[in-house]
């Protein structure tokens, strides 16, 4: 299995686990639940489970879409749309292919974390409506890893790509 068929494999389950998350506890919460949580993780509006779902799925199918979109129009994407360091070197007719072939799949690793964010997230606000968390237990942790992590793969790309030079 090559790196670009691994990745979308695993954005792909991610997106049928979120959604067998969101399903697989939706019976299980009460009525009304907490929708939006304060910076300290105490709730602070509420609704129905059902508006709590609909937003989860919501979440989910947009970073789908998103993702699975653009992965799949990335090589239509003409060249002017595309903002890279060197892209009038990396993004000659010799050298587009196997550089969008290099993003691609790390593309969808990116794709993937920010699922396993919101997996978190929304556990997170199950938890407390179940009775297991009286508020959300590391929303700032899980926040932060994610921009970290965001940035480490944003100054990767720059720097692969601030060289000119084969890949």
């Amino acid at each position: 299995m090559n790196k670009r068929t691994s990745a979308i494999i695993v954005f792909l389950l991610l997106c049928v686990a979120c959604v067998a998350h969101a399903l697989y506890y939706y019976p299980r919460l009460p009525a009304q639940i907490a929708h939006h949580f304060d910076t300290s993780g105490q709730p602070d509006v509420w609704g129905s489970k059902i508006q709590f779902l609909i937003i989860y799925l919501a979440t989910i199918a947009v970073i789908a879409a998103t993702f699975l979109g653009f992965g799949l129009a990335l090589s239509k994407i003409p060249n002017s749309l595309i903002s890279l360091p060197n892209k009038e070197y990396w993004l000659t007719p010799e050298r587009r292919q196997q550089t969008l072939g290099y993003l691609l799949p790390r593309f969808f690793w990116l794709g993937s974390l920010a699922l396993l964010l919101i997996l978190d997230i929304f556990h997170q606000t199950v938890l407390v409506h179940l009775g297991k968390a009286t508020k959300l237990s590391h929303f700032g942790l899980s926040i932060s890893i994610y921009l970290v992590i965001t940035f480490a793969w944003c100054i990767t790309i720059y720097k692969k790509f601030s060289k000119k030079q084969s890949q």
